[in-house]
């Protein structure tokens, strides 16, 4: 499945029926200058991860003992995949997914403080529940946390604003905006919530799905190093596909392997995305600085017939070290910087 990506996440120009590819005509996240994205929420889970917002805060995830109805408390707040689900106080009655409209949610900043948040929709699509979460703006005025017209996943866990790490204490979770990396690998059909099946002639394993959503955010990104700092610019055309057939290479789409990736970032990488100017590549030249055994060189295993992100090789590989993912991109893309 083709798609370009944009604010409102992204426009089918070219489908098929079932998963396939999915050439992702963005490469990232669009920074839109707005009043509704200039908030903390709206940029935290994209290819600005590691920037700053307008006003210079940001969430550092919200937490699941701080939800109040009209002042009545819900207790033992959990995620059940992306339903939000608990009971309510006083009567111990059970609330779930669309029962979360109008309920308030305490949002953390980077500072430590905390902000209020509301649910004012929940609406189910394919198997994931998205929420449409608002802030009080002042004067009466809410505005939605990812930019006007966009919904948010929940996923469980934070992710550091500056390294990209995820981690899940079990206390918070994540609004992940529409359009944006991490709600983008989770609509891919990368839902870190769930299981697939891989089978070989010996039997088949479930292969968590939270190694393959890691893995895309890097990938997305092209965070080459799994350090945080993406090397891609809006508009970029890629190709992705996966270890497990949830996306499936474009044949014939003229791009050539860019790099193979596990949830650490690029196991190795054959091109970058862009280079610069005059016939430099400063994205190679980071990734030769900072993280060199990444760079694949002549390395015949990357992109080929032994590597384990085919299961001959690695079925009994560990997803946290397995190539799960790979991508293709052009090579003649030139930073006009």
């Amino acid at each position: 499945m083709l798609k370009r990506g944009f604010l409102a996440g992204s426009m089918v120009v070219l489908s098929s029926v079932g998963a396939g590819c999915v050439a992702e005509f963005d490469g990232g996240e669009v920074e839109v200058e707005s009043a509704e994205s200039s908030f903390a929420m709206s940029r935290l889970n994209n290819i600005g991860l590691n920037g700053t917002n307008l006003n210079g805060v940001r969430f550092n995830g919200v937490r699941f003992n701080g939800v109040r109805f009209n002042g009545v408390r819900f207790n033992g707040v959990s995620l059940d995949a992306t339903t939000l689900v608990g009971t309510r106080e006083g009567d111990g009655a059970s609330v779930a997914g669309a029962d979360f409209i109008g309920a308030d949610l305490e949002a953390v900043l980077d500072d430590g403080s905390s902000v209020v948040v509301r649910v004012t929709n929940v609406v189910e699509r394919d198997g994931i529940q998205y929420y449409t979460v608002k802030y009080d703006a002042g004067s009466g005025v809410w505005m939605n946390i990812c930019g006007e017209g966009l919904d948010a996943i929940p996923v469980k866990g934070t992710w550091n604003a500056t390294t990209g790490v995820h981690s899940d204490d079990g206390g918070m979770f994540t609004f992940a905006c529409q359009g944006a990396a991490i709600g983008k690998c989770a609509e891919w059909g990368y839902r870190e919530w769930m299981t697939a099946a891989e089978c070989n002639a010996s039997g088949c394993e479930d292969r968590d799905l939270s190694y393959f959503h890691q893995a895309c955010i890097r990938m997305v990104r092209a965070d080459y190093c799994g350090d945080g700092v993406p090397h891609t610019q809006t508009g970029t055309a890629i190709d992705v596909w996966d270890a497990l057939g949830i996306q499936t290479e474009t044949v014939g789409s003229g791009m050539s392997l860019e790099a193979e990736w596990t949830a650490d970032g690029a196991a190795c990488v054959k091109h970058t995305r862009w280079q610069g100017p005059g016939g430099s590549n400063p994205d190679r030249d980071y990734i030769m600085a900072h993280c060199p055994e990444r760079w694949a060189g002549d390395d015949p295993s990357c992109g080929g017939s032994t590597s384990t992100f085919h299961k001959e090789n690695g079925f009994a590989t560990p997803l946290g070290q397995r190539r799960v993912l790979r991508n293709a991109s052009f090579t003649t893309n030139v930073s006009p910087q």
